[in-house]
């Protein structure tokens, strides 16, 4: 099959992992992301600011979610204080901006 030369703007990300819950146990989770695509000269350069917090360039590529939900099971509307508030989590920035970077470029095929 032939490559295109015109790239969407965006992409999706999927996010997957788990919280332990107050028992120790491993609750998973998935959600969507909606985020704008790097370049690979964007990426670079992401990668080469390593004293910049996660959260700061996850604000500028995150542009809705899906699949997240309040306390009350209704669907939370995307906004970057959501963001901020879900990322207030111990390693839950990491966890998206490792998910980003695996989903906005090229993959190999096997």
């Amino acid at each position: 099959m032939a490559i295109k030369l015109v790239f969407s703007s965006t992409v999706g990300v999927r996010v997957k992992g788990s919280i332990n819950d107050a028992a120790g146990k491993p609750q998973p989770f998935d959600f969507g992301l909606t985020c704008k695509r790097l370049t690979q000269e964007e990426v670079a350069e992401v990668m080469r600011q390593q004293d910049r917090p996660a959260i700061d360039f996850l604000e500028e590529v995150v542009q809705g979610w899906s699949d997240v939900k309040a306390e009350d099971g209704q669907p939370v509307t995307y906004s970057v204080e959501g963001l901020r508030v879900l990322c207030a989590m111990p390693g839950m920035a990491l966890i998206v901006t490792r998910a980003y970077l695996a989903e906005v470029g090229a993959k190999e095929k096997n």
